[in-house]
């Protein structure tokens, strides 16, 4: 239900003075909403009644950023703090009015259903390409890439649970943008030290022999977020010095086991750049420098209608889903900036009475 006119005139003198430039704008809406991820969707240089009317529309359809808390309302008690006590008065009376008329739909879908379902929205391509690597190759390496905000992140967490038994055990993350970690080689060795019980000054060849070790029981998974951090020359080096020297162990002293254990490399790049770069990819998993250079999954990218129709077809089918009857392809498109993936997640989550990022998004991997 989109927020009343009447609202959004009574909000405009109170708001009007705190929202003059765009300095003061930023810093009332990210002390309020904690960088939410509708922050990213509002146009900072419009002017100020423009720019009002569009923020408390969005915010408002945005929903709670925890629960029983509007985004709107939140930034209302944020302003409250600011003015005298006639104006908290007025301002008291607005976050009653907007809680009334917003009518947010109480929890009715389980958050981790939603969750699980979310999963399985689209990135059909990728999975189909991973599985079937997986039954040609015992050492197997994957770009995950696309366009900003395009669900990297989401797609790595769905190809983590293609094998029940990944349940068990706890992927070796980690995040390259991370105090400078993806610079240089030493800060990646680093930090794989812990994860295998090392000491920091351990020697790489100490590493890939507990991998092998590793890899006798139980699948190796490693996942390195932000790879589009590092320079080209960098993370080229870092593929000659760990990923192929670590394949060539695997295959000539690890024999297989029983189980049929797998060494998996994901390496995530959340804006693109790394296909635009110098480092060397294969495009087919048949190429015989397969798996010493990762595979170049097909992009990420924004979800075109019909994969929202087919996903809204498929939830309806669920007992336990209770899906907003307004909710369409086309209100998802329009307020997803054109089906950008976790654009998408934000909006669907809202409809559903939960938020992406402070709730369903912790289980991602």
């Amino acid at each position: 239900m989109a927020i009343s006119n009447d609202i959004i005139q009574k909000l405009l003198p109170l708001l009007r003075p705190h929202m003059e430039d765009k300095k003061e704008r930023r810093g009332y809406l990210n002390r309020a909403l904690l960088n939410a991820a509708v922050l990213n969707r509002l146009d900072w240089d419009m002017p100020v009644d423009n720019f009002i009317t569009d923020m408390v529309k969005k915010l408002h359809d945005f929903g709670e950023i925890t629960s029983g808390k509007p985004a709107l309302c939140a930034l209302l008690i944020e302003i409250r703090q600011y003015v005298g006590v006639d104006k908290q008065g007025r301002i008291d009376e607005l976050i009653v009015e907007v809680q009334t008329q917003a009518e947010f739909l109480p929890i009715q879908t389980p958050p981790h259903l939603l969750f699980d379902l979310l999963l399985q929205m689209d990135f059909k391509q990728q999975v189909r390409l991973v599985k079937t690597v997986m039954t040609l190759h015992r050492s197997a390496a994957f770009l995950v890439h696309g366009e900003p905000y395009c669900g990297q992140q989401l797609l790595v967490t769905r190809l983590f649970r293609l094998k029940p038994q990944w349940k068990n055990i706890s992927p070796i993350k980690v995040d390259v943008s991370h105090n400078g970690v993806g610079r240089s080689i030493p800060h990646l060795w680093r930090q794989l030290t812990s994860w295998f019980g090392l000491q920091k000054d351990a020697e790489p060849n100490q590493i890939i022999e507990r991998v092998c070790d590793r890899l006798l029981t139980q699948d190796v998974i490693f996942i390195f977020y932000t790879v589009d951090y590092m320079l080209p020359k960098v993370l080229g080096e870092w593929l000659q010095e760990f990923w192929e020297p670590l394949v060539e162990k695997v295959k000539t002293d690890c024999c297989p086991t029983p189980e049929g254990t797998h060494l998996l490399m994901f390496l995530v790049d959340n804006s693109g750049r790394v296909c635009q770069s110098n480092i060397v990819l294969a495009k087919q998993c048949e190429q015989p420098e397969y798996p010493r250079i990762p595979l170049h999954l097909p992009p990420v990218s924004p979800f075109p209608p019909d994969v929202l129709d087919d996903w809204l077809d498929m939830v309806t089918g669920f007992a336990d889903v209770q899906m907003p009857a307004g909710l369409t392809s086309q209100v998802l498109l329009e307020k997803s900036e054109a089906g950008i993936p976790e654009f998408v997640y934000e909006e669907i989550c809202c409809h559903c009475g939960h938020n992406w990022e402070g709730g369903l998004a912790k289980w991602l991997i």
